[in-house]
């Protein structure tokens, strides 16, 4: 059984083609609408992890949807907005290829070891939901400067997360 948290994951999932076709529609309203259901989406990242703690009411489902989910959210909107030249192609596979290797990395682990979300880490997911928000509806350098700001953070915390995990992996 699903609990509120684990629903408010799986909403990012189902909100994610919906936000992906009112950024590639026509009328710049719906670019805007888009990007407030992408902040609600993203605001559920923040909300489930917190409901689930303080309610006791972790699940296996919530901690293996939660990255999951946050990578569909991100990957999904930014692929729209490359399609549609808004946000760069180079940004797109440098996170696809950070979420690549971390999830390789955490599924070659030995038995019992777990790879827990670094702070670094949420803040990578912040920004990149700022660059890909901002790529959405705006041009020019605030999008830009995001995208840079959340490429090295994605960067950083990819090589973090090898530095530390490394040891450990069961090949």
């Amino acid at each position: 059984m699903l609990k509120t948290a684990d629903w408010l994951t799986v909403s990012r999932v189902i909100l994610t083609p919906i936000i992906a076709w009112l950024w590639i529609a026509a009328p710049l309203t719906l670019h805007w609408l888009g990007l407030w259901i992408f902040i609600a989406a993203g605001l559920t990242d923040a909300a489930d992890g917190r409901i689930a703690r303080h309610f006791k009411q972790t699940t296996r489902f919530g901690s293996y949807m939660d990255p999951f989910a946050d990578k569909i959210l991100v990957l999904g909107t930014a692929a729209v907005l490359v399609y549609d030249h808004r946000l760069a192609v180079w940004w797109f596979f440098l996170v696809l290829a950070r979420e690549l290797s971390v999830t390789t990395l955490r599924s070659v682990l030995k038995p019992g070891v777990s790879m827990p979300a670094v702070r670094a880490a949420k803040w990578k997911t912040l920004t990149q939901l700022f660059a890909v928000g901002a790529a959405a509806v705006l041009s020019g350098l605030l999008p830009l400067g995001l995208a840079v700001l959340s490429a090295v953070l994605t960067v950083w915390t990819g090589i973090e997360y090898i530095r530390r995990f490394w040891p450990v992996i069961d090949i």
